[in-house]
């Protein structure tokens, strides 16, 4: 699990260094594998391309006039989608970029270069992470001679935990604060939801046809626009080793990492229908999941279906028939529970694992079920212009009673070797 500081910052008042908190992880909690920045670098900030001529002497060179803030600066750029009117990142004289790559004032070709016009590759962020090539143009809001990297929200520390099985509490940035928390006496800030429903009411009927789905919620968010996901958002999935798609992908994706509980988008449309129904394979029945591969399932593989055909793999992968594309403009979002044996049995077999599966085969928490499903239609409002319809569509037969654990202190103290007060074991369970 790869913890993004920054974010962990949302939920817990953090007043030690990453290098602090992983020795105090490592003696408390789970192994801290590593930890590093997210982007190491100096002296990179963001330019305003005014010009740019082609070189005089070379046909895939530019020369480009690049206000820096409060001066213009000559760069020569190879990069063939450098444009006047861009803002970009600039790494000055004397900047040093991952991999301890420097920054020198140079004559290319006989034109002078002050610098360099960068790619998000040349600051360290691998080429899995984006599809670039060439520069990055910045979109959000800046001004030149910013510090580039925090106007990214690449200014992050990022603290890498090996998970032992029985520790899926930690696949979760919740999770991973509960125990921060804990280990620094502080208090977990949970973050309020309130989505703003539609007078229109949600008309979409789910049944549970197995008992290995005990429970199923959805709501209906229309009027949706697919663009990118806000530049804070791809910073902190990039963090936690995942690739941003659009903004309903990244936000389900966001919220999952967030919350532990998973989340699955239908484009609504392509459904065809307002039913729900989940129940069990049956032999030989196949599917197209979204990485384009046809998977043949058996009767141990839970299925999402549209009340007849089958539209997603249970806690796995969805279906490619349903997946959400550019022109997408209702989204069916799903929030369930599945039974962690056949999640794993449905993985091994077919050979596909998946963020979703990783965790649904340790077990969610079935107190955060609806929290992940309001917290992403709250962002589904924000960030993708949507409307969300009024009522969510739910059936739950899941187990919510809190479990009762009898132990005294006298064989606490007995396997432990230790004599602790009962005040300090109440004080530490409390605080956990």
């Amino acid at each position: 699990m790869k913890v993004s500081m920054n974010w962990l910052k949302d939920l817990v008042d953090i007043d030690v260094s990453v290098e602090e908190l992983s020795n105090l992880y490592n003696l408390h909690s789970a192994e801290v594998e590593e930890y590093y920045k997210l982007v190491e670098a100096s002296k990179v900030v963001v330019g305003y391309v005014k010009e740019k001529e082609k070189h005089p002497n070379a046909d895939k060179l530019s020369v480009c006039q690049v206000d820096i803030g409060g001066q213009v600066t000559q760069i020569v750029c190879g990069a063939p989608n450098v444009a006047a009117g861009q803002m970009v990142i600039v790494s000055l004289p004397g900047a040093v970029l991952p991999g301890g790559f420097k920054i020198k004032q140079s004559t290319i070709r006989d034109v002078e270069s002050n610098g360099m016009i960068c790619s998000l590759s040349e600051l360290g962020i691998d080429k899995k992470y984006h599809n670039e090539d060439g520069i990055h143009v910045i979109t959000n809001e800046c001004k030149p001679g910013d510090n580039a990297i925090e106007a990214l929200s690449l200014n992050d520390e990022v603290m890498v935990l090996d998970l032992t099985p029985n520790r899926a509490d930690l696949l979760s940035v919740m999770g991973v604060a509960y125990d921060a928390a804990a280990i620094l006496n502080k208090t977990v800030h949970l973050k309020d939801v309130t989505v703003e429903e539609d007078t229109e009411q949600i008309n979409c009927k789910i049944t549970l046809d197995t008992e290995y789905c005990p429970a199923y919620y959805a709501r209906v968010i229309k009027d949706i626009k697919i663009k990118e996901s806000p530049k804070w958002m791809q910073s902190r999935l990039i963090a936690a080793g995942m690739r941003p798609i659009n903004n309903i992908v990244d936000i389900s994706n966001y919220v999952m990492l967030e919350t532990g509980q998973p989340l699955h988008a239908f484009d609504y449309d392509l459904l065809g229908t307002n039913e729900i129904k989940v129940r069990m394979a049956r032999d030989g029945e196949t599917m197209k999941t979204l990485d384009d591969q046809e998977r043949r399932l058996t009767k141990d593989d839970i299925v999402i279906t549209d009340g007849t055909k089958v539209v997603a793999l249970g806690g796995v992968m969805g279906g490619l028939e349903t997946e959400i594309v550019k022109t997408s403009k209702t989204v069916l979002l799903e929030s369930a529970i599945f039974d962690p044996y056949h999640i794993r049995k449905t993985s091994n077999s077919l050979d596909l694992r998946s963020e979703a599966s990783t965790r649904f085969e340790r077990k969610v928490d079935p107190n955060r079920t609806v929290l992940a499903l309001e917290m992403a239609s709250d962002l589904f409002c924000k960030y993708a212009n949507g409307t969300v319809l009024k009522g969510i569509a739910e059936v739950d037969n899941s187990d919510k009673e809190e479990k009762v654990i009898t132990l005294t202190l006298s064989k606490l103290n007995k396997v432990l070797g230790t004599d602790y007060s009962l005040k300090l074991v109440e004080e530490t369970l409390n605080r956990l």
